[in-house]
């Protein structure tokens, strides 16, 4: 483990451990922990990452990246567990660029001596665990989330969360440019311009994403006669999503917009629906690849027998950028004692990193 330039090092024994932030991982050390520590001088809790920043001991000021507000919650933070004027040890992934004190974090301990993990629970060592590692990992005692009745589902209502299995949250594999799609000659003109910084989330803008899924982030559910709502600790507007079951309920003079207009029709426990009336949107088919008002999305979601999983798949076609369609597909499960947490996405925050230096 090596130290950012002059910072002190800890006489602490620390282990490196392996571990969705919406901009690309690339700029992390990723292979390289090191350990810091200093006096926090700036604290910013929002969605899609917290941060803050700390005075290290020799001086240097530093910017340091964490979990989304949900991922941090269920990893026991709180608003008020870091405060400005806290001494930290801090163990992160510093930025690939090396004149830039910006870095990822990995865990830190606070200055009573609780450690604290900043993606997954197994990032803490044994070593600075109260039980020495023989338990499992601390996570946070969660109450039944808003909106989730509780038990298995029987009409698609409840918090659920995508099959998040398998997924390493530290490389950010999600969020670099998909490669290989099938891309007309305006889709690869796009993609060649593509620029991270030009990010839309980091002006919490709508980039028209599709409510199932969103990584780390959960999804609630609640279902009306006439419709069904999303609500997501992800959405970045603070609205909910609306699949319309009534077609004569829907809005009929609705503008094109991100997000489209979404006809479903209930077929038992099946759910299949078709999204129209798009508006041109800046990367409205994936990260780096714009959208235009011809984007139609088909689909279907499928409660499953035991009311505890909803299996989705759905098609995405746009034929100025596209010359075949895209094919999503995944499962939700249902986490009845999960705290929905939607903190809204605060561009002051979402674009911190990009003043770093």
């Amino acid at each position: 483990m090596s130290t950012p330039r002059a910072v002190l090092v800890s006489v602490l024994v620390l282990s490196c451990h392996a571990g969705l932030a919406h901009h690309s991982r690339a700029n992390f050390q990723l292979d390289n922990l090191v350990e810091m520590r200093g006096t926090v001088t700036e604290f910013n809790w929002g969605n899609p990452h917290i941060y803050w920043r700390m005075e290290l001991e020799n001086g240097e000021n530093w910017l340091i990246e964490g979990h989304s507000v949900p991922g941090v919650n269920r990893l026991g933070w709180s608003p008020g567990t870091i405060r400005v004027g806290d001494e930290l040890l801090v163990v992160a992934y510093p930025d690939q660029n090396t004149d830039r004190n910006f870095a990822l974090v990995e865990y830190l301990v606070l200055a009573d001596g609780t450690p604290l993990a900043g993606f997954t629970p197994n990032a803490i060592p044994a070593e600075l665990r109260a039980d020495g590692g023989a338990g499992d990992p601390p996570r946070q005692a969660r109450g039944r989330g808003p909106g989730d009745p509780g038990g298995p589902s029987t009409d698609f209502s409840g918090n659920w969360r995508a099959d998040m299995r398998g997924v390493n949250l530290r490389t950010g594999a999600f969020f670099d440019p998909q490669a290989e799609m099938p891309l007309t000659a305006a889709g690869e003109a796009v993609m060649a311009a593509y620029d991270e910084a030009e990010n839309p989330w980091y002006a919490c803008e709508d980039a028209g994403g599709f409510p199932l899924g969103g990584g780390p982030y959960g999804t609630r559910i609640d279902r009306h006669a006439d419709r069904l709502e999303f609500a997501s600790e992800l959405r970045t507007w603070g609205s909910t999503y609306t699949i319309w079951l009534d077609p004569a309920a829907a809005p009929v003079d609705q503008p094109p917009s991100p997000s489209g207009l979404a006809i479903g029709q209930a077929q038992g426990d099946t759910i299949v629906f078709e999204v129209a009336n798009y508006a041109p949107t800046k990367w409205g088919l994936g990260r780096g690849l714009d959208s235009s008002d011809r984007k139609h999305v088909s689909g279907r979601m499928e409660l499953q027998s035991d009311g505890t999983e909803i299996e989705y798949s759905y098609v995405i076609s746009d034929p100025v950028y596209l010359t075949e369609p895209l094919t999503r597909s995944g499962v939700l499960h249902k986490e009845p004692d999960r705290e929905f947490v939607n903190v809204l996405c605060d561009p002051e925050i979402s674009s911190l990193h990009l003043s770093a230096e």
